[in-house]
């Protein structure tokens, strides 16, 4: 849950943002690296200067130890030969002992316990020629070379003493720097770890980034070809709207025009103007509510309110109005299948589909001529049938006649009325239901229209 909460959290930030923390990973992980393994390398620099220091304080010990070995071996060898040359070594002892001290006087600076120590080592040293001195004056009398001794094994001891701390912290110094070193490894294989982690991640959310960039650009790519497509359709539809009242309009204040001229003199022709005044307007109400519908169902996906409609039924219905109100100027059967056939629907709508097909196989198909209406039911389909042995559509025609206001030439040359949106309207209605209407058409031998529907379960 929390990745997940985590990944929602990421993926809602803003692309630029998120830009911006894939260029900052990278980065932020090589400055942690670079700036780690930096201190590491100083510190390692400190210890490393710690232990020499440490090795150098432990080599002035020897020295000066060796000087008051060398010292005390001198005296005595003089005291038992009487030789001058076996004070040689005395005297540089006594030459390089200051010098031995002021070394590690300067080593032992920033350690204020060794310089106590040392300051002690001063004192002993200095005791201890002191102590040599008098021995040579005196020639060994006295008990001077006894005292000698003693002091000389109390500065020995001491020595030793710090000698063997030195020792122990040469060892421990050198201890803290192999653990620095191993830090430091392990320091540098956790950074190259890090960094191509850290890489690998902002590669990742990079092709992730990209991806969707890329998917945005093609929703957008496409919703930019609908919308000019809408804006396309809107033009035409509007261009031909217009074409299609402005004719009528026309037709109206002309006609009104000649009927009140002819109002007193020829009441009769006046009055056969008027009636073609209430016929235009009846056809301009028409096309004006066809556009209506097809402005209120434009964008529409689905119906927003649906019944279990009976198939059978509904033409049934229609039948019965046809019958009523065109006549028995064509001969009109209806086929319908025993059972009942429901579907998911409209009644409305779908009694406008089949109306619509009717009078388009009315209009084109002669008088006397047939048309079939039949409805089957094939697999889960509610297959519904307008047939007639009519004028039938042209190859050119047939893939535009679903188009708003087309209208075969061949319509127009015969001078057959109609608004051109009686087909587009029966098509938009089929897809609100989820079916489609496909035509079969011969010229002079007619056409079958072809709706099919879900049947309801």
């Amino acid at each position: 849950m929390g990745w997940q909460r985590l990944w929602q959290g990421w993926s809602a930030l803003p692309p630029f943002h998120r830009g911006w923390v894939i260029i900052a990973l990278p980065v932020l992980s090589l400055v942690t690296a670079v700036g780690g393994l930096a201190w590491v390398n100083f510190s390692l620099r400190d210890y490393e200067r710690w232990v020499v220091a440490s090795q150098r304080v432990h080599l002035e010990g020897r020295d000066l130890l060796n000087h008051l070995l060398d010292a005390e071996t001198a005296v005595r060898g003089y005291l038992l030969t009487r030789r001058p040359g076996f004070l040689e070594p005395y005297h540089t002892a006594v030459q390089q002992w200051p010098l031995t001290l002021e070394n590690l006087d300067i080593l032992v600076s920033d350690n204020p316990p060794q310089a106590r120590r040392v300051q002690d080592l001063h004192r002993a040293v200095a005791q201890t020629f002191a102590l040599l001195e008098r021995t040579l004056i005196t020639a060994g009398g006295q008990g001077s070379l006894e005292a000698t001794k003693q002091q000389m094994d109390r500065t020995r001891a001491l020595l030793n003493g710090f000698l063997l701390e030195q020792a122990t912290l040469v060892q421990q110094r050198q201890q803290q720097l192999e653990q620095r070193q191993q830090w430091s490894h392990w320091l540098g294989l956790g950074a190259i770890i890090v960094g191509f982690t850290s890489g690998g991640l902002a590669l990742s959310l990079f092709r992730q980034l990209y991806r969707e960039l890329q998917t945005r650009e093609s929703q957008l790519a496409t919703a930019n070809q609908q919308l000019q497509a809408a804006c396309e359709r809107l033009s035409r539809f509007t261009a031909q709207a217009s074409h299609e009242l402005r004719a009528p309009l026309a037709a109206i204040l002309s006609h009104a025009q000649v009927g009140v001229m002819l109002g007193q003199q020829s009441p009769d022709q006046a009055l056969a103007r008027l009636e073609k005044v209430a016929t235009l307007a009846k056809d301009m109400g028409q096309l004006v509510g066809d556009l209506l519908f097809l402005a209120r169902h434009e964008n529409a996906a689905t119906l927003t309110r649906t019944t279990r409609v009976e198939m059978g039924h509904l033409l049934q219905q229609v039948n019965q109005t046809w019958q009523a109100t065109q006549g028995s100027s064509h001969h009109l059967t209806l086929a319908t299948p025993e059972q009942p056939l429901y579907v998911w629907g409209d009644p409305d709508l779908l009694r406008q589909v089949v109306m619509n097909l009717l009078s388009n196989a009315y209009r084109y198909t002669p008088v006397g001529g047939h048309i079939r209406l039949a409805l089957q039911r094939q697999d889960q389909q509610a297959v519904l049938t307008v047939a007639d042995d009519g004028m039938g559509i042209s190859p050119e025609a047939l893939p535009h006649i679903f188009e708003y206001f087309y209208r075969d030439e061949r319509v127009r040359q015969r001078g057959i009325s109609g608004s051109g949106l009686g087909l587009a309207i029966v098509r938009q209605i089929v897809e609100l239901h989820g079916g489609t209407i496909t035509v079969d058409s011969q010229i002079n031998q007619g056409t079958t229209f072809t709706v099919r529907l879900p049947v309801a379960s």
